[in-house]
């Protein structure tokens, strides 16, 4: 010891006897080399081990921090492994290695903080919500609590308070950053692996005024579902000034919708968004409190791939929404939009008497009426309203829209398939004072295409467009018409061009041209032709809602065709044509039970309906009287005439001046007053046929009456009066030396027995006079006594030929139809009950050796399908445990299927081979089923196994139209042989018709008709 202090007494002497100068350079040396040991070794080693303790305690959370470096010499300093972790789970935040050198000697000569690099590799950031009730709670939340209760920040001077700290950064980057954000109330996620940002030549007091000014800085993120946001530019930091570029390319939309999808019922499936824009931020003064102008430019914004579907139905799809040329103005409160483009967009909704289903899917769940109201007093405007905002769209855009609509408000469900949708705009400004012109067209139902230009006035409320319909099929009115009027649209297209203004509902006007082209149209009761032209042409029609008035010039009919029937008592075929009062309701019930209530418009006035004149050229028609004694029936043709001044506001008829002819020239002529458009229609008419040579219609007597006629005359005086809702008429019929040729072979042809009739009614003198002089009410005609016993015999003949089943039945002593033959489902067989029934039919056909009958066989697609699906498994089941068909127990059916033997190892062969499928998983999943419950015995569980296997086998097997055409015409033939080989009915009067290729479906039973020989 002693020796050390001499050795240290020696240097101190041998140091107080150097230079002064070399005694100052060893005191300065020595403090640098004493700086730079506590720098380089003291500090580093107290933050390694302090830091992590302190932070951890105020953090309350487990702290890490892996090295600490710093070079006294170049001030260089290195973080290395520094994380903050969850207490419970994972990390929070961190990163691998922060490095940054501080510029000494050039901050200490610019009197700034000089950085010359920073460095932050692989940080992290982990922000999770935390799944609470109460309020909005994050993984950090306690953290900003807790700082927020234990320290105080003190207020700096005004002056010192805006004083902005030069600081200078040569290179600033953040490599390989990863965020993650998680949100437990959704289960949402969004997660960016890759983020890196980069800062060149970063000096706070800088102004950009160039490139060249440095302060650039750019920002590029990679989402790990795909998806790039990136920006870059110029920032200036006093006063603020930010210029550059925003891009989010590829943007994977479903997961964001993730954190909202509870809320919609509709599911974004996929989808992407993309943007760019040039933007500038700038503040024009340094107080926090100045504003900020925000201005964009160059902007574009797209939406690609969209597709919403709700249980697995796709609900919209839209390959892209794209928005250009967008720019905006913050100060002036200034958007503006070059243009709006989509293409291809596919809606697919249901119109209900509850509105269209898909509105509610989009519906937020937090909407409701309270916010509804809340929101309607919220907007009321006020006072002092601030300037408000100013948008412009250059114009829109729409190509190759498609629109699937099931509409089941006025029908049960009639689809609806309008595509292509085109549509483009002109500007539209946002306060709507200046029109929007648009041209519109459309195809509907490939069917029909809408064309429209025009403009629409939203202020206003005002549209005026020109419309043009062409080539709509009328046919798709069809189902519109079904559930009011027994009639078929088998054809017929309509086209329309004109103008159409409107401001409200109530506030419609239209002025064009309608044309109606090859229409036929079908009655359903009598299965004939109705209605038909070739063209009709409504000239210069004028509709005014408001005035409830209906102009028309002229309506041109060009080959036009009508049926017109009256049947026995007294109905016209029209009249019948109408679905009965209590159908009608029904249907209504059914198909708008929810549909909004009426409003008064039952109260205003009836529309007012001017028809200056109809005119008729080449047309034909068909009338039958079946209320005279014999019936009458002719074809008209070569009409031509006019119906002039209907109107539904005069008591004045209008004249009808029409003439046709019998086979090009017998004369028929119609003259009188009508009309219809009153509310209780009226018509005054005569219509005469006078001397028509019958053989010059034979044409129609053998499609109608079914014989040709070799000779006689026809003379018929027709006079009929609707007024107030009723028919009178007078009819005299002479027909004169009439004489029956051959029969025709008409499908057309009326099965009354004519021959008989003509006997009965001819006279001695070869005449048939029937003395019906009818006047008055029809219902009580003053008949002679001859007429009456005439009228009755040809009732009973009507009757007859109407209905010779009913009439075979009660000669033969059954009370039963012996039109139809029942079977039960699935098979062919003739039970006893039904085999009664066919010998009576037997005995009957045997006793009109003139009869013949046809046969149709009929199936029940429900039953009887289901039927062949067990038979088809039986006989699988029957193959597979070698057993016959017969063997096999005669009340099988799930429920008492065994759970052991050969027919068990079949069943579970047959799941195994068809699903190929574990059966042994099935049986797994039943138990597991019932284990939360209570735990199935063995039995149990054999029995609900076997079920589920049977019924899932037997749902597998198929039967096809081709099974089900056999089916049917076994039925057919089954009755034909039980009538030839039991009933001994000659095989040639009984006919098979073809019932595989349009398979009849109404019930499980063979369709009889009599035809004669």
């Amino acid at each position: 010891m002693s020796a050390i202090r001499e050795k240290f007494s020696s240097l101190s002497k041998k140091y107080k006897q150097l230079p002064k100068y070399q005694r100052y350079l060893s005191a300065l040396l020595a403090s640098y080399l004493f700086f730079a040991g506590i720098l380089g070794l003291v500090v580093p080693y107290a933050v390694e081990k302090q830091l992590p303790v302190q932070l951890g305690a105020m953090l309350k959370r487990p702290v890490q921090l892996d090295e600490v470096k710093i070079n006294p010499f170049t001030l260089n300093v290195s973080l290395t492994g520094f994380r903050i972790d969850e207490t419970d789970h994972g990390d929070f935040i961190g990163f691998d290695k922060l490095n940054f050198e501080l510029c000494f000697w050039h901050s200490l000569f610019n009197g700034a903080i000089s950085i010359d690099h920073v460095t932050l590799n692989a940080p992290f950031v982990f922000i999770e919500r935390l799944n609470s009730k109460q309020k909005i709670q994050f993984n950090f939340s306690d953290i900003l609590a807790e700082l927020a209760k234990s320290s105080e920040v003190p207020q700096a001077p005004p002056d010192k308070a805006n004083a902005l700290p030069h600081v200078i950064v040569e290179n600033l980057s953040i490599a390989n950053a990863d965020l993650l954000y998680s949100d437990n109330v959704t289960n949402g996620q969004i997660h960016y692996p890759a983020v890196n940002l980069k800062v060149k030549a970063f000096d706070t007091l800088n102004e950009i005024a160039s490139a060249a000014s440095g302060n650039h800085f750019s920002i590029h993120f990679v989402g790990d579902e795909g998806g790039e946001i990136s920006t870059q530019g110029q920032i200036q930091v006093s006063p603020l000034n930010i210029v550059g570029e925003l891009k989010l390319t590829a943007i994977k939309l479903p997961q964001f919708w993730s954190f909202i999808s509870d809320d919609f019922q509709a599911k974004l499936d996929t989808g992407q968004l993309n943007f760019k824009s040039h933007f500038e931020i700038t503040s024009h003064a340094t107080s926090n409190q100045a504003p900020i102008q925000v201005v964009t430019n160059q902007g574009a914004f797209s939406l690609e791939n969209i597709l919403f579907s709700h249980e697995q139905r796709p609900l919209m799809t839209l390959p892209l929404l794209a928005l250009e040329g967008i720019e905006l103005n913050l100060e002036d409160k200034l958007v503006v939009v070059e243009r709006l483009h989509s293409e291809k967009l596919d809606l697919n909704a249901g119109i209900t008497p509850q509105g269209i289903d898909i509105i509610p899917l989009f519906m937020p769940s937090f909407i409701s009426k309270a916010d509804d109201s809340e929101s309607k007093q919220v907007d009321e405007p006020e006072a002092n309203e601030q300037t408000p905002w100013s948008a412009t769209l250059g114009g829109v855009s729409v190509k190759d829209y498609a629109l699937n609509l099931q509409e089941s408000l006025l029908t049960k469900n009639t689809p609806w398939h309008i595509a292509p949708i085109n549509l483009t705009t002109g500007a539209i400004q946002s306060d709507f004072n200046s029109p929007i012109e648009y041209n519109l067209d459309l195809s509907i139902n490939g069917q029909g295409k809408l064309t429209s230009t025009g403009q629409v006035e939203v202020n206003q409320q005002h549209l005026n467009a020109e419309l043009q319909l062409a080539g709509f099929s009328l046919k798709q009115l069809q189902p519109y018409l079904a559930p009011f009027i027994n009639i078929t649209v088998k054809n017929g297209e309509l086209n329309s061009s004109g103008r159409l203004e409107a401001s409200s509902a109530d506030d419609i006007s239209f002025t064009g041209d309608i044309t109606v082209n090859e229409l036929l149209v079908k009655d359903n009761l009598h299965k004939k032709t109705l209605l038909k032209w070739q063209s009709m042409a409504i000239e210069e029609l004028s509709f005014d809602q408001e005035k409830q008035q209906l102009a028309i010039s002229q309506i041109n009919l060009s080959q036009p065709y009508s049926r017109i029937i009256i049947a026995e008592d007294k109905s016209t075929n029209f009249q019948q044509l109408f679905v009965s009062t209590a159908e009608s309701a029904a249907d209504k019930t059914e198909t708008g039970k929810n549909a909004p209530e009426q409003t008064d418009a039952s109260q205003q006035a009836p529309l007012a309906i001017q028809i200056g004149k109809i005119t008729v050229s080449d047309g034909s028609t068909f009338f039958a009287d079946n209320s005279l004694t014999p019936n009458f029936a002719a074809s008209i043709e070569q009409v031509e005439g006019s119906v002039s001044q209907l109107s539904s506001s005069s008591d004045k008829a209008a004249v009808v001046d029409i003439k046709g002819k019998i086979d090009k020239y017998a004369p028929v002529t119609l003259k009188g007053e009508i009309n219809p458009l009153l509310e209780q229609p009226y018509l005054d008419l005569d219509l005469d046929f006078n001397s028509v040579e019958l053989t010059s219609v034979n044409p129609y007597s053998g499609t109608y009456a079914g014989y040709y006629i070799d000779k006689g005359q026809l003379s018929l005086e027709l006079s009929y009066l609707l007024k107030d809702n009723k028919l009178n008429g007078s009819n005299h019929i002479v027909v004169n030396q009439l004489k029956l040729g051959e029969p025709s072979d008409s499908s057309l042809a009326t099965s009354l027995p004519v021959t008989l009739a003509i006997a009965l009614l001819q006279d001695r003198h070869g005449v048939i006079d029937l003395g019906l002089e009818v006047s008055g009410d029809l219902d009580s005609p003053d008949f002679s006594v001859g007429s009456i016993v005439m009228t009755a015999l040809t009732n009973v003949i009507t009757k007859a030929v109407t209905a010779p089943f009913t009439l075979l039945a009660g000669i033969f002593g059954d009370d039963e139809e012996l039109d139809k033959i029942e079977f039960s489902a699935g098979n062919a067989r003739i039970s006893d009950d039904q085999s009664s029934k066919l010998a009576t039919l037997a005995t009957a056909l045997l006793d009109r050796p003139k009869l013949t009958l046809s046969i149709e066989g009929a199936i029940d697609s429900a039953t009887d399908s289901r039927v062949l699906q067990e038979q088809a498994l039986w006989h699988k089941l029957a193959q597979l445990s070698q057993l016959e068909i017969e063997e096999l127990p005669e009340a099988l059916s799930p429920s008492t299927y065994p759970t052991q033997g050969p027919l068990s190892a079949a069943l579970i062969t047959l799941y195994e081979t068809e699903l190929m499928q574990d059966a042994n998983e099935l049986k797994q999943q039943i138990s597991k089923s019932h284990e939360q419950d209570s735990a199935l015995s063995e039995p149990q569980l054999l029995t609900q196994w076997h079920i589920a296997l049977y019924n899932t086998c037997l749902n597998r097997q198929v039967v096809d139209d081709n099974m089900l055409g056999t089916l049917a015409s076994d039925r057919a033939r089954a009755v034909k042989t039980h009538l030839v080989d039991i009933d001994k009915v000659p095989a040639n009067r009984i006919f098979l018709l073809d019932s595989r290729i349009d398979i009849n479906q109404g019930a499980q039973e063979a369709l009889l008709t009599l035809g004669a020989d």
